[in-house]
């Protein structure tokens, strides 16, 4: 039976009691789709609506019911979101704490029951552990464990698995966005990507010169990269 949620806003320094304080706001959520976004970018949203949102509905024709979608540097959720009913189940990595926050809260409110989030950033053997990540921007976008000429706003320490540890073989689809740490990512990934049946991925370069992934990605896994129409920056990856 799911459970419905409403939200309860409370003016700044409101106690917990309820009666005779007129200042809290109730707000009843009746969309099957709920996303926490980061406040900054409010006027973005309400006159474009969701960042990449064209990309999402075209990565739509990837999913399968009947296997995994991996949203590796998910953000807040809107690709998982958006594509968790064309899937069988979501996994959802978002190491940085406030955004990982976000992505939860979304996926509750949406009702979504067959995502599954995981506090957690994707890399090498070598990365595994805990590893600093730099935040660059007020709405999380950005956030790197790579050396970064960013202005750093401020760190947090977070931990870093191979994808090859959660033993997956049913991967239909990925989506990639980890902020100049994918090559790692694959690295870590091979048995998976194996076990799976290579499947499609789409993901992140903000250097389309990054002759180490892209020969990584096309020699050592064999997969064709063609550059996504109407993307500055992002490549879609098939067998």
């Amino acid at each position: 039976m799911p459970t419905p949620y409403f939200i309860l806003a409370k003016p700044g320094g409101g106690n917990a009691r309820v009666d005779e304080d007129t200042e809290n706001q109730i707000v009843f959520l009746n969309r099957k789709r709920v996303f926490l976004l980061p406040e900054i970018n409010i006027d973005y949203y309400a006159k474009y609506g969701l960042f990449e949102n064209q990309l999402i509905e075209w990565c739509r024709q990837y999913c399968r019911k009947d296997r995994v979608f991996l949203d590796i540097g998910a953000h807040t959720g809107t690709y998982s979101i958006s594509l968790a009913n064309d899937c069988l189940e979501v996994y959802s990595f978002e190491p940085q704490r406030d955004t990982y926050y976000a992505l939860c809260g979304g996926v509750a409110l949406s009702q979504l029951h067959n995502i599954v989030c995981w506090q957690i950033g994707l890399g090498s053997e070598p990365q595994i552990g805990k590893q600093t990540l730099r935040i660059v921007s007020p709405d999380g976008g950005g956030s790197t464990i790579q050396p970064t000429r960013e202005s750093v706003l401020r760190e947090e320490t977070i931990e870093i698995r191979t994808l090859d540890s959660f033993d997956l073989s049913n991967v239909g689809f990925i989506k990639m966005d980890v902020e100049e740490n994918e090559l790692c990512v694959l690295q870590g990934a091979r048995r998976t990507l194996e076990r799976s049946g290579y499947p499609p991925m789409v993901f992140e370069s903000n250097d389309e010169t990054n002759v180490a992934l892209f020969d990584y990605i096309r020699n050592e896994v064999g997969y064709t990269v063609v550059k996504i129409g109407g993307c500055v920056n992002m490549y879609l990856a098939v067998k």
